[in-house]
Parts: C-alpha cells; sequence; structure tokens
C-alpha cells in the first residue's frame, strides 16, 4: 500500500466536507503522506512560508524534542494568537520532513491507541511516522497512557535499546499550566510554550514583511496571529446580522464540546429573535472563511476559524445550561473536563449540573464544587463536596471540608460549620472564619487564641487586621493593656482603614494606671480586679497556644449558657475579620 493521494484541505463549497481524519486513515493503514509536501501541514499563516517564517526562541528547544528518543510527545501551548500551529508546523516541516505522516482531523473520536498501533506497524527507525493533531482537545491527552507511550517505540539494535517509531505533535489551547495541575500527568509529555515575540527575535530580519512594516519595536511584544489573522473582520463577524450564529459556533469549540454542532441543534441554540435564513447564513459565513463544515463523529459539524475562538466571549451559564439539554451524559462529561483545563470551574459546574460526580473522580469533582460555590448553588456544592470527603485522599479532603463548613457558614448553621472547618484549621482562611464563629457563639477565649495566632501570620495585611480585631476584643472584654499592645502594632499597617481603626481603639482606652496609684489601691478594689482576671491570662508575646480540635470541640460551661467573662457587649462591639469574606 502506497502514499495516499493528496487531499484537498479547503472546504467545497454548498457540501459537507472532511479531511482524512486519523482514525480513519489509521484503519486503512494510509500513514505514507509526506510531511514536506505543501499540503502536508495546516500552513495557518494564510500565505506565510517557511521562507518568511519568524524565527522564535523555541525554535531549538522544539528540534531538540522531535529529534529526542525519550520524548514520543511533543505538546506545544501558549497564549492565544501567539504563532503556536506556526510554530511547532515549522519545526516539524525543518526536522522531520522525511517521516510519514498523518493529521488527526476529529481528535474527539476514534481510539489513540489503535491509531499509534497501526501506525507503528508502517514505522520504521529509518523511517519513523508523526502523528499531528491541531487544538487538540483534553479528551484527546488522556489517551495519552503508558501503554500508549510504550507503543510508540520498538528494541533498537543492541537489544536494550529503545528507538522511538512514532511520534505525537499536539497543540493545545488551553495553556500549559493545566497539565500540572493533577488532572493530566504532565511527565507524558514534553511541554513547549510558545511565547509572543521579543525584540531579540527579530533582530536581523529586516527583510522580513512584517518587519519592513511595522519595524522591530512594532513587533516587540506583539503576538503574531493579531498581525496576521484578520482580527478587525472577525469583531465585525461578531457584530453582523450573523453574529449570533458565529458567536455559538465559536463558543461550542471553545467549550470543547465533543458532539457535533450541526444544523438543527445550532437552530435550536440561536435567540428566538434571530433574523434571517440559518442556511443561507452559514453559507455565506462558510464562503468568507469563518466557518468550515466537517464531519465529527459521522454527523455533520461547523467549525470556526480560529481567530474567532481567540475573540468570542464566554458564554453566559444559561447559555451553557441549554447546550448541555443537547448533550448525553458522556459528553457532558468531558466538556466539563475541558471547561475544568481552560479553568472555567464555573461553567464546568453548570454543564454537569443534575449529575453525579463519580466519573469525574475527586480532582475535578473539587472544582466543580466550588463552581457551585461561586455560583451560590450551595445544595449542588455540599453534594459534589461530599463526594470528595468521601473518596478523596487527605489534602483532598481537607480541602471538601474546609469548601462544604463554608456552605454551612454562609447559612448560619455555626455548629456544623465549625465541624467541618476544623478539619481544615491550619489554612488562615479557615482560622479567620472560626474566630468569627467563635464570637459569635460566645467563646470568646477561642476567638482570642484564632485571632493571636492570626496576628502572627507571616501576611503582613493579614497579621495588621488581627492584630486590630484582637484590640477590640481585648478592649470590649475588660483587658486594656493587652487592648492597647494589639492596637499599637496595628499602627503599622498598610491599610489605611486598619490604621484609622486601632488609632480609635487606642483614644477610647482608659489611661494607664500608675504604680503609685495601683499601690495606693484599696484591698476590695485589688480583689476584685483580681477575681474578675482570674482565668483570663495575659497573652505572652511569644506563640501563644494553638487550639487542638478536641479543645475547640470543648462544650461551653453552664449547660451552653456563655461563660461570665464571655461579655454581650463583646459580640455586639467586635467587627469579626472574617465578615469581610463571607460573600
Amino acid at each position: 500500500m502506497g502514499a495516499s493521494p493528496t487531499t484537498d484541505r479547503r472546504p467545497r463549497e454548498g457540501a459537507w466536507h472532511s479531511p482524512a481524519a486519523l482514525g480513519r486513515a489509521a484503519r486503512a493503514l494510509v500513514v505514507g503522506v509526506r510531511v514536506g509536501a505543501a499540503d502536508g501541514l495546516p500552513d495557518a499563516g494564510h500565505g506565510e512560508l517557511d521562507a518568511s517564517y519568524l524565527p522564535r526562541a523555541v525554535d531549538d528547544r522544539l528540534a531538540e524534542l522531535l529529534a529526542s528518543q525519550v520524548h514520543p510527545v511533543v505538546v506545544v501551548t501558549g497564549p492565544p494568537s501567539a504563532g503556536v500551529t506556526r510554530t511547532a508546523a515549522h519545526a516539524v516541516r525543518r526536522t522531520r520532513s522525511d517521516d510519514l505522516f498523518v493529521e488527526l482531523d476529529d481528535p474527539y473520536q476514534g481510539s489513540l491507541e489503535e491509531v499509534v498501533e497501526r501506525a507503528r506497524r508502517r514505522a520504521s527507525p529509518s523511517r519513523p511516522a508523526l502523528i499531528w493533531c491541531d487544538d487538540a482537545p483534553l479528551t484527546l491527552l488522556d489517551q495519552v497512557r503508558g501503554d500508549v507511550l510504550a507503543a510508540c517505540s520498538q528494541p533498537g539494535g543492541d537489544g536494550r535499546s529503545r528507538v522511538t517509531v512514532v511520534r505525537l505533535v499536539l497543540t493545545v489551547r488551553w495553556g500549559l499550566p493545566t497539565l500540572s495541575r493533577g488532572e493530566l500527568a504532565a511527565s507524558r509529555f514534553a511541554p513547549v510554550v510558545v511565547a509572543p515575540v521579543t525584540p531579540a527575535e527579530v533582530v536581523g530580519r529586516e527583510s522580513h514583511e512584517l518587519v519592513a512594516d511595522r519595524g522591530v519595536s512594532g513587533l516587540a511584544g506583539r503576538r503574531i496571529g493579531e498581525l496576521v489573522a484578520p482580527v478587525a473582520a472577525a469583531r465585525e463577524a461578531f457584530a453582523g446580522p450573523s453574529g449570533d450564529v458565529v458567536r455559538l459556533v465559536a463558543v461550542w469549540h471553545r467549550l470543547g464540546i465533543p458532539t457535533a454542532l450541526g444544523p438543527e441543534v445550532l437552530a435550536a441554540l440561536r435567540p428566538d429573535d434571530a433574523d434571517g435564513d440559518l442556511t443561507e447564513i452559514v453559507t455565506g459565513l462558510v464562503e468568507q472563511g469563518w466557518l468550515r463544515r466537517t464531519v465529527r463523529g459521522g454527523q455533520r459539524h461547523l467549525a470556526p476559524a480560529r481567530v474567532l475562538v481567540d475573540l468570542a466571549r464566554l458564554p453566559s451559564d444559561e447559555l451553557v445550561a441549554c447546550i448541555a439539554g443537547h448533550l448525553d451524559h458522556h459528553a457532558r462529561y468531558l466538556a466539563a473536563r475541558t471547561m475544568l483545563a481552560s479553568g472555567l470551574d464555573s461553567l464546568a459546574a453548570v454543564m454537569v449540573a443534575d449529575l453525579e460526580p463519580d466519573p469525574l473522580g475527586p480532582v475535578a469533582a473539587l472544582r466543580v464544587a466550588r463552581g457551585f460555590a461561586g455560583l451560590e448553588r450551595d445544595r449542588e456544592a455540599a453534594q459534589w463536596f461530599a463526594f470528595v470527603i468521601a473518596v478523596g485522599d487527605e489534602d483532598q479532603a481537607r480541602a471538601a471540608h474546609r469548601g462544604l463548613g463554608l456552605v454551612f457558614y454562609r447559612y448560619d448553621r455555626l455548629d456544623r460549620a465549625r465541624r467541618h472547618l476544623d478539619r481544615a484549621a491550619d489554612q488562615l482562611g479557615v482560622q479567620v472564619v472560626l474566630a468569627d464563629i467563635a464570637l459569635r457563639q460566645g467563646r470568646v477565649a477561642d476567638a482570642r487564641a484564632l485571632l493571636a495566632l492570626l496576628r502572627r501570620s507571616r501576611d503582613p495585611a493579614l497579621a495588621a487586621e488581627a492584630a486590630c480585631q484582637l484590640g477590640t476584643l481585648e478592649s470590649s472584654t475588660g483587658r486594656p493593656d493587652a487592648a492597647r499592645a494589639a492596637f499599637t502594632e496595628a499602627l503599622g499597617a498598610v491599610d489605611p482603614a486598619v490604621v484609622a481603626r486601632a488609632r480609635t481603639g487606642l483614644s477610647a482606652l482608659p489611661p494607664r494606671v500608675s504604680n503609685a496609684a495601683m499601690l495606693t489601691s484599696s484591698d476590695t478594689g485589688a480583689a476584685t480586679t483580681d477575681a474578675e482576671g482570674a482565668g483570663e491570662p495575659e497573652p505572652e508575646d511569644s506563640d501563644g497556644p494553638s487550639l487542638s480540635p478536641d479543645e475547640r470541640e470543648a462544650p461551653p460551661t453552664h449547660d451552653g449558657e456563655p461563660d461570665e467573662s464571655d461579655d454581650s457587649e463583646a459580640r455586639t462591639r467586635v467587627v469579626p475579620l472574617a465578615s469581610r469574606s463571607r460573600g
């Protein structure tokens, strides 16, 4: 079987068209297209050829990885319009021009393991195969497991080493940081980040048309895609009479929806007051190059031009919920994972609303729970936090206890909030809330201990705020010396509001009592003072006690009534430190 014929990647007017997808090509064992052919890789530069390619700082690193026998999978990423696709394609054409080549055109469908295995059978150490996927979704990267990596190589001639015979080059749009968040094992990939160009990368390229047109200073820090792509025209496409169609197709792609977007679904998603015939609008947008007709999973699909995806605004919660209504459960879970990888936790929560958290696992479920909490959908948040507590590891469960405690705190269910927050009391933000709960429950000693601990925080702003709050508490409970020390410390705050409150607190304190006055005081007065101060030791300047969970769970005295030292005036005058973070 020889090389496959040249495939026209341009959409045929008025017809649904799909380039040869990797899954279908691999099943037919067609992996013979040369990388160096003109249509072997997407140009993505609107006519820019390798001769006018603007070098990047990552070129040498990419060339090194593409020649490596250690990293069979290279992931190229970067900010939108930085030239990610162009950089990756140029590196492949320059360093792997003799490899067998096949493009993964429908990365949402098919088995990557099967594709790699079939490519490996045709490849050899003298002529490896290269699998290319532009704009790879998270669902594809999830398939890069150990067995897939092992299938990319075969034993070398010495019988001990292994030689890479199949390489995967993937570009992703949602950024490198997500590769290290826990959803993906970054060690499986060799990531390369393409950054916007710098002056050093354009010096000496005066013959390049962009440099000649704008100069070196005009390209410094600019994103190549914004210079060579019709960004202004794309913005006009969003604002035009067919802007609703343009936005829906771009949003569908940006959210990583694995299901095909056909004309029927598109018609159902359009606003009720949308004008124009949908068929005519789509045909016009295809002719203008803003949309292209393709096939996904054997069904007709509309895909947007890349520049549209970069410019599309995030959808509303209502639109995401409407999209979810047209998807099956499996597609909704996959879309949610892609949205989590993009940092869209709240939208991911909307996508999986009314579904069970089990298929996503504890890492993704924790972020979905936080997304629900951010939307103030506390019932769903509590359900997902409880799932993480039940199945997650120690760190995940601690984070879920914190989230669930804050949910109960929002509804003033203080006992239940305290029970969960105590499990995560090593976090400063949790200690702030626990101090507030202690004050509201009349446990002044607990609040004092927590605020004293926060007062020694390494965060200067938090320490100053805690000192000011502690001064207010000590002043309200009749401990002027401790209050004076705390207020004086708070005077060093950067926040002028904290400094003003500390000064007000100092001015309200009674004047210091001299030693002579203390010696001439009556025995009765001295005894009364000793009695009032009993059981309330002055806080020391050294590190104070940190309450254990058992101590914090100890029931209050007098059958639930506050202790005599818990002055009601303290509970009304103290403004809890956590009051600013309850929203």
